[in-house]
């Protein structure tokens, strides 16, 4: 397709959007950059483009690549994803509760840590706030 498209445009204006759409083709087969790197060697020799229109195909092809990796997140991906970032989120806060309750009360005992570790992120922003005024480590599980 390149060799036919170089012979029918000579001119360089149209050969930009034309060596782009044969790109675009590539990444619509479902080949990865490991596959297309290659063929776009090919492309490029045969589609030569003047110099001063190479920056306006590498930023389509960049922006080609951007969207190819982009392109669809499946559902359950998403789902997945974004319940990964809230159990990072939770053990973060579990975390750093234990740091607080550690450094204001002392070493705590497996027990006070496994409750921690088992909290939701309710409890743990609760108990996280009442740390500020408790006095005691009771104080701060409490309400």
């Amino acid at each position: 397709m390149a060799q036919l498209q170089a012979l029918r445009y000579k001119g360089g204006a149209q050969r930009v959007e034309l060596t782009v759409s044969l790109v675009r083709m590539l990444y619509g087969y479902g080949y990865d950059r490991e596959h297309i790197q290659p063929l776009l060697r090919l492309i490029e020799w045969m589609l030569r483009l003047p110099a001063q229109q190479e920056p306006a195909y590498l930023a389509a092809v960049e922006r080609l690549e951007q969207e190819r990796k982009m392109s669809y997140v499946m559902i359950a991906e998403r789902r997945g994803i974004a319940k990964g970032l809230e159990q990072g989120q939770v053990k973060g806060q579990a975390d750093l509760l234990l740091r607080q309750i550690q450094k204001r009360f002392g070493a705590v005992d497996a027990a006070v840590e496994q409750r921690i570790r088992t909290a939701g992120a309710d409890d743990l922003e609760a108990w996280s706030l009442n740390i500020l005024d408790a006095t005691t480590l009771e104080d701060v599980f409490r309400g």
